[in-house]
């Protein structure tokens, strides 16, 4: 399985032929990004962090688009919202009619750190192919008040305990990611998400 961190990579599509499977890492990159699954039994699997802060607008579109049987998506994309910054997410679906036994999903979860901030998802599906499993789900919300008066209690400060669930927030993806990739590159993206939760 190739980890590929396309933080600051220009490209715009990335094609996956016949048994190819990539992990693709993404750090505050605004873009419309498509990922092909042109090849039997390929895998795409991708996880997109954002952190907004000031008046920062971010937008990213990613397209998934299986064109061959037995095709494996995953899309998670996760964001931090503070001040009076946006988020804007819109991913696509497409399973085409020669993709039976493909299996897609996405996700968007949102965290608002503040009254002044919003997130937008847009979830799209085209499913041509009735032997096909696909999952969508987005989520918005602010930090649970219970959370952080538990944690309060427990002797931190309040930005103490904001710090520490959004570091929770972000690394539950690492779950996920575990499965994929070496521990050198969950090291890596650990401390790049380290970094953005303070």
């Amino acid at each position: 399985m190739e980890f590929r961190d396309i933080t600051h990579d220009k490209k715009t599509l990335y094609r996956l032929a016949e048994n190819e499977q990539g992990v693709f890492f993404m750090l505050n990159r605004s873009d419309a990004i498509t990922f092909e699954l042109a090849g039997t039994k390929a895998a795409a699997y991708v996880f997109a962090f954002f952190v907004g802060t000031g008046d920062k607008q971010i937008v990213l579109n990613i397209a998934q688009q299986h064109l061959a049987r037995e095709t494996t998506s995953r899309v998670l994309v996760k964001s931090v919202l503070r001040d009076q910054s946006q988020f804007s997410y819109r991913g696509t679906l497409h399973i085409g009619k020669n993709a039976p036994l493909s299996d897609a999903s996405q996700e968007n979860r949102n965290l608002l750190l503040s009254g002044e901030t919003k997130a937008f998802s847009e979830p799209a599906l085209e499913i041509l192919n009735n032997d096909v499993r696909c999952h969508h789900a987005a989520t918005t919300s602010p930090l649970s008040a219970e959370q952080l008066f538990t944690l309060q209690t427990r002797g931190l400060s309040r930005k103490q305990a904001e710090n520490l669930l959004v570091s929770g927030f972000l690394r539950s993806s690492l779950t996920a990611m575990q499965k994929l990739v070496p521990r050198e590159e969950q090291e890596k993206v650990l401390s790049l998400l380290g970094q953005i939760a303070a």
